[in-house]
């Protein structure tokens, strides 16, 4: 079906001027024109949307999530990650589609229980789940004595370590996810959280380059884990794809990026600056000892990511378990020190480059998927506009209208 967007502003790359009064055709999920003239022909098999008032740009992408985990209302992530299948499930369907409403039409997960990260991207290419496009990891993998062992398979030696890395392959996945660094002396949710935070390497430098050996000979990236030290140097080092985190920084750290073109994803700001779904708003705070981590990972973090950004490091945002809340990540990255345009390319172009995805989202232009968001306000000046979605488009569907509490706006 043919569908004509008429848009107030239409941001063709977040790092372009916008162009005013422009029209966006798609045909069959895909962009075939961007008018610029008056009117453009509509007829009974075309659907017509009015965004004049509003800002069009390009969907969002969000390049680190769980789809089943939460932290944002009542669940901890304890409780989270204590569920059965059943109710993991039902959390997954949930924040899916509010990820969607919010914006966000594409997402990388790196992690769910059961595997069932493949259930839900097949789920969600059917329509039998509404949420945003997924790229998939598979199961993650940690040695015996790693963190996350809610979530993660065990996979100690390079040689158990490639296998495991072929079954994920086999079910589909296109990244390995690599828990380097963070360790548990025992079984308990206050064991993880001991661990957590830490330089301490998971895996050995040799774990490590057999897993992005095997990986990038079958042709799919490696995130890895890593909140800084040793393994994070030495997965850099090895050719790894991506550094999840990277919140204990230190000096050289950021040259090391730079050096080897590695890119930054998914800092985590809402956890260390958010009043709302920060750190400091759950039990755990009470730890004196979690909050010393806490705070020491904060000022690193807003020490050494400006850094990254005047480096030139790419830099992608990701909610991890915030749902729905990616365009937080935007503000806080802008507090500090990002543009308007360095934010907005974190959860556009630069994720859509790491993904491998840059000839098919993360700009609107002929040729690329029907991806788009309407928004009240002008992002390019003041990025608080992401959080006024109007209407999300995906894959030429109107997916969400339901920010317009009854203001006319779609016309068949």
């Amino acid at each position: 079906m043919r569908v004509i967007v008429q848009c107030g502003r239409l941001i063709r790359n977040v790092a372009a001027p916008a162009l005013v009064g422009a029209t966006l055709i798609c045909d069959d999920g895909v962009i075939t024109d961007i008018a610029t003239e008056a009117s453009v022909g509509r007829d009974r098999n075309s659907r017509f949307i009015d965004c004049s008032r509003w800002t069009v740009m390009p969907g969002l992408l969000d390049s680190h999530m769980h789809i089943c985990a939460d932290t944002t209302g009542e669940d901890t992530l304890e409780a989270t990650f204590r569920d059965d299948v059943g109710h993991a499930v039902i959390r997954g369907v949930r924040n899916l589609r509010v990820d969607l409403e919010s914006g966000v039409t594409t997402m990388r997960s790196l992690g769910e229980p059961a595997g069932l990260d493949q259930l839900f991207k097949d789920a969600v290419e059917r329509g039998a789940v509404i949420g945003p496009r997924l790229v998939i990891s598979g199961r993650p993998l940690r040695p015996s004595h790693g963190t996350a062992a809610f979530l993660a398979t065990v996979a100690d030696g390079e040689e158990e370590i490639r296998k495991r890395i072929r079954e994920n392959f086999y079910k589909g996945a296109t990244w390995i996810k690599l828990f380097v660094t963070n360790v548990m002396n025992g079984d308990r949710y206050i064991d993880y959280l001991q661990g957590d935070l830490t330089i301490t390497p998971a895996y050995s430098r040799r774990e490590i380059a057999a897993a992005i050996d095997e990986a990038h000979t079958l042709g799919i990236k490696v995130a890895a884990h890593a909140i800084g030290g040793p393994a994070m140097r030495w997965a850099i080092e090895e050719g790894i794809d991506s550094i999840e985190h990277a919140n204990l920084l230190y000096e050289g750290d950021v040259d090391l990026f730079v050096a080897y073109g590695t890119t930054l994803s998914d800092p985590n700001l809402q956890l260390f600056f958010d009043d709302v779904t920060g750190f400091h708003v759950h039990d755990n705070w009470r730890f004196d000892w979690w909050r010393e981590k806490v705070i020491d990972a904060r000022e690193r973090t807003a020490r050494f990511l400006p850094e990254a950004l005047r480096a030139g490091v790419r830099i992608c945002l990701g909610i991890d378990s915030n749902h729905p809340y990616l365009w937080k990540e935007v503000e806080h990255f802008v507090a500090l020190g990002a543009t308007p345009q360095q934010a907005l390319e974190a959860v556009t172009t630069n994720t859509a480059g790491l993904l491998g995805m840059e000839n098919e989202v993360g700009v609107i232009a002929k040729g690329m998927r029907a991806d788009a968001i309407a928004v009240s306000g002008d992002p390019q000046v003041d990025v608080k506009a992401l959080r006024n979605v109007k209407v999300v488009l995906q894959g030429g569907k109107v997916v969400f209208d339901g920010a317009w509490n009854g203001e006319e706006g779609l016309k068949e």
